[in-house]
C-alpha cells in the first residue's frame, strides 16, 4: 500500500522487540501489544461493538442475554466508593486522563500509558466502576475471535460515555489538581468517536514516545488550534472552531509536529488542508513552532486501490496555489504528507523513516511527483523560536497531565510547584504575614522535620507527583 516517493529508495525496517523501549512494562510495549493497523482487527469496517451499562441493565431487566459479567452492573452504593477510593487514585485518574485525551484506546494502548498493568483486565475495580457508573464504555474488535496467544481481555477497548457522570458525580470529588490532571483545564470528553482512527492515533503517540528522542506527546483533546495557536500559547485565535488535530508530537526543541490521520479520499479533505494552511500562514513558525503532517492510513486488506496518499498530494497542491512560496513560514514547508505503511511497513516494524518522521513537502522545483521533496521532521526541519516564545514550556507541563506517558512523567516528581501552592491560587501573594526568615522559638525553620519526620508538605491530593 505503500507510495514511495520517486527519489527514495525503498526504506530498512527493524523489528520492535530488537530495539530499547522507554515503556518498561514489557507486556504492553511497541512489540507486544497488537498491532492496530496489521492485525486485520477492524474487518469489516472501522468502527469497535460497544456497550454501556444503561443497556445491559436493560437487557437484564427485560430478559434479554447480558454480555457482561454481573460484576460490572453493580449499583451507585457499590462503584461510586470505588471510583473515589483513595486506593488506586493515581492511576484510575491517568487511566481517566488518557481517554479523555485520545477518546478511544485498547486496554494494551491505556496499560502502556500509564504503566498499570491492572487496566488490562476490564473486571478490575476502576474499570468495572467507571463502566457501571456510566463513565466509559468498553467495546470489542469487530473479530470473531482474539489472535493466537492474545488474551481475550486484551480485546476490549475503552472510551469515555457519552453521560454526564464526570462533572455529576467525579468532578465534586476531584481537588483542583486532581481535576487539572485529569483534564487539563478541558472539558470532558464525551461522545463522538471514530474507532480505528483514534486508536491508530494513540498508537502513533506512544510508538513515538517510546522509541524516539522527543518531548512528549499529546492527544487529540489537546491539538486544537486554539491550544497549538492560541490561548496555549498566551494569544487569540480569530474565530477559533473546533478542529483539531489527532496528536502532537512535541520535540526537545519544542517544535509541534501536529498530524492527520486519513483513512479514506473524504469530500472534506481539501477543506481541512485549506483551514491548516490559512492557520499556519497567519502564525510564522518561529511564535508557533507548528507544523503538520497529513498520514494516510487505509485499510491495509483494500483491494479497490484507493489509497488516501494520492488524494492528500492533490488536496495539498490544489490549496497550496492560493499560498504560493516555499520560504520557512509558508504552508508548503509546513504541511506534510506521509504513509503509515512506510513509517511501520509490516506487524511491529517501525522503518527508518520513522525514526526520522520523515514526510515528502510540496517545495521542489519540478511538477507532479517531481515537487514532493522530503525531509526528516525529527532531525531536518529547522526551528529557532523568537525570543520571547518559550516553546519548550509545554515539555515542562506536561507531566502534570495523567494522559503523558509514565515514563516521561518522573516517578515520585513533585509538579506542584507548576501550578502554585493554594494561597498561591487564591489571588493574594502573601495571604498571611509571616516573618521574613520563619523559624521556630528553636531555630528550626518553619514545616522542616524534626528527627525521623520529613518536612511538612501539602496533602498528596493537592499535589500533582508523577
Amino acid at each position: 500500500m505503500s507510495a514511495q516517493h520517486p527519489r527514495r529508495k525503498t526504506p530498512e525496517s527493524i523489528h520492535a522487540s530488537m530495539l530499547p523501549s522507554e515503556c518498561s512494562l514489557a507486556a504492553v510495549s511497541t512489540a507486544q501489544r497488537v498491532d492496530p493497523y496489521w492485525d486485520e482487527l477492524w474487518v469489516p469496517g472501522s468502527h469497535a461493538n460497544w456497550t454501556t451499562a444503561y443497556a445491559e441493565r436493560y437487557r437484564r431487566d427485560h430478559g434479554a442475554a447480558v454480555g457482561v459479567p454481573p460484576r460490572l452492573l453493580m449499583e451507585q452504593d457499590e462503584h461510586l466508593p470505588l471510583l473515589t477510593t483513595n486506593r488506586g487514585r493515581v492511576n484510575r485518574q491517568n487511566a481517566w486522563s488518557v481517554m479523555h485525551a485520545y477518546r478511544t484506546v485498547t486496554a494494551e494502548q491505556l496499560a502502556a500509558f500509564t504503566g498499570c498493568r491492572t487496566f488490562l483486565d476490564y473486571r478490575s475495580a476502576p474499570l468495572a466502576a467507571s463502566f457501571a457508573s456510566d463513565l466509559t464504555d468498553f467495546g470489542w474488535f469487530p473479530v470473531p475471535r482474539p489472535l493466537a496467544g492474545i488474551h481475550p481481555g486484551r480485546n476490549i477497548l475503552y472510551r469515555p460515555a457519552a453521560t454526564d457522570v464526570f462533572n455529576r458525580l467525579i468532578a465534586p470529588t476531584l481537588t483542583d489538581p486532581e481535576l487539572l490532571t485529569v483534564t487539563g483545564g478541558q472539558p470532558w470528553s464525551s461522545g463522538g468517536q471514530y474507532d480505528r482512527h483514534n486508536v491508530l492515533a494513540a498508537e502513533l503517540a506512544l510508538r513515538a514516545a517510546e522509541v524516539l528522542p522527543i518531548g512528549t506527546v499529546m492527544g487529540e483533546t489537546f491539538s486544537s488550534v486554539d491550544l497549538l495557536l492560541g490561548s496555549g500559547l498566551g494569544k487569540t485565535v480569530k474565530k477559533p472552531d473546533n478542529r483539531r488535530a489527532d496528536g502532537v508530537i512535541v520535540r526537545l526543541d519544542g517544535l509541534r509536529i501536529a498530524y492527520e490521520i486519513t483513512a479514506t479520499a473524504s469530500r472534506g479533505l481539501e477543506s481541512k488542508v485549506r483551514r491548516w494552511a490559512q492557520a499556519l500562514a497567519a502564525h510564522p513558525l518561529e511564535t508557533s513552532g507548528l507544523v503538520i503532517v497529513f498520514i494516510a492510513a487505509p485499510h491495509p486488506d483494500r483491494k479497490d486501490g484507493k489509497n488516501p496518499l494520492t488524494a492528500i498530494r492533490n488536496a495539498v497542491s490544489d490549496v497550496l496555489r492560493d499560498f504560493p512560496g516555499t520560504g520557512t513560514d509558508s504552508p508548503a514547508s509546513r504541511i506534510g504528507v506521509a504513509s503509515w505503511t512506510d513509517w511501520f511497513p509490516a506487524r511491529h516494524e517501525l522503518s527508518e523513516l520513522f525514526f526520522r518522521l520523515e514526510a515528502d513537502f510540496a517545495i521542489g522545483d519540478g511538477k507532479g511527483a517531481a515537487k514532493w521533496a522530503p525531509r526528516g521532521l525529527l532531525d531536518e526541519q529547522k526551528f529557532e523560536p523568537w525570543k520571547t516564545f518559550d516553546a519548550t514550556a509545554v515539555i515542562e507541563n506536561a507531566p502534570l497531565l495523567g494522559a503523558t506517558p509514565y515514563w516521561l512523567r518522573e516517578s515520585g516528581k513533585d509538579y506542584t510547584k507548576l501550578i502554585g501552592s493554594p494561597m498561591d491560587r487564591s489571588g493574594e501573594p502573601v495571604p498571611h504575614p509571616t516573618p521574613a526568615n520563619p523559624k521556630t522559638a528553636k531555630g528550626r525553620q518553619l514545616g522542616a522535620g524534626v528527627g525521623s519526620a520529613k518536612d511538612t508538605q501539602l496533602p498528596r491530593r493537592l499535589r500533582i507527583i508523577g
